[in-house]
């Protein structure tokens, strides 16, 4: 920044350069925005860019459990789960960097509200068994109401909410919100039954398939308690599917250990009868 000297002051931009007046003084400045960027920058910029849209898209399918269980700066949060997600991929990627190259499964245990463990209230993880015709079943197991959820201590039932976002990875930006009825449990009784959820999905080509749940609880006349510490919601599943087989991450360092190991070894040959 330069103060003006001259006699005649001015105002405005020229070229790069910003001239206005502050605290009584006329200076001159660089514009930033007009500065050019490094590549790197900008290809950093670009990959932000997706992983913000992807984090976007997720908020939009579960809306109704941001709106209730989100809490303590969620979108931010959930901004930076997605670019961990994005800086599993290859510098050599930068600038071009898609949601399907890097650990989708890094977005499970993403908890929705900070004041409380998901785990600490519904104590049991659920099952996901996908079936090749694109059946995939959500399975709560059969326990005893009071080994599986930690109530609130005036809770008369525990309501248990699901939802699932199924999106195409392959660039065409398809996707399926998945909205599933609330589940009532009763508290006071005794044992909870295996419970499955049924889901038909398109497997074809790379999908992810992310599902959240969240649990609160009806304390009689009063509705459902705004304690934050008594509702809970967190990403239990985070898949990337490919035709209906779950894709294992495999980071590139592996990678490239394990096409070095298959140049290694000793080779067959034809042999003339």
């Amino acid at each position: 920044m330069a103060i003006q000297n001259g006699v005649i002051k001015i105002k405005g931009k020229l070229g790069d350069l910003v001239a206005y007046e502050r605290n009584g003084k006329y200076v001159v400045r660089q514009n930033v925005s007009d500065k050019k960027q490094s590549e790197n920058s900008k290809k950093s910029s670009q990959d932000f860019g997706s992983a913000s849209r992807s984090a976007a898209q997720l908020r939009k399918a579960f809306a109704p459990l941001v709106e209730f269980y989100g809490n303590n700066g969620l979108v931010n949060r959930l901004n930076k789960r997605l670019i961990a997600v994005f800086n599993t991929i290859p510098l050599k990627d930068a600038g071009k960097k898609k949601l399907a190259d890097g650990n989708i499964s890094l977005l499970k245990g993403f908890e929705f509200n900070t004041f409380r463990l998901f785990d600490d209230v519904f104590r049991f993880p659920t099952a996901l068994e996908i079936a090749p015709d694109g059946l995939v079943k959500l399975i709560l197991p059969a326990k005893k109401i009071r080994d599986l959820i930690k109530p609130h201590p005036k809770a008369v039932q525990a309501c248990l909410q699901v939802r699932g976002f199924h999106f195409d990875l392959g660039g065409n930006e398809e996707y399926e919100m998945i909205k599933i009825k609330d589940l009532v449990i009763p508290l006071n009784q005794e044992q909870f039954p295996k419970m499955i959820l049924p889901i038909k999905l398109d497997h074809d080509g790379d999908k992810a398939f992310v599902v959240a749940m969240g649990i609160r609880f009806n304390i009689g006349g009063s509705g459902y308690s705004g304690d934050k510490k008594y509702f809970v919601c967190k990403i239990i599943h985070s898949l990337h599917l490919r035709d209906g087989l779950v894709v294992d991450f495999i980071p590139p360092e592996s990678k490239k250990a394990i096409d070095e190991e298959e140049d290694e070894g000793l080779s067959w040959v034809t042999e003339d009868e």
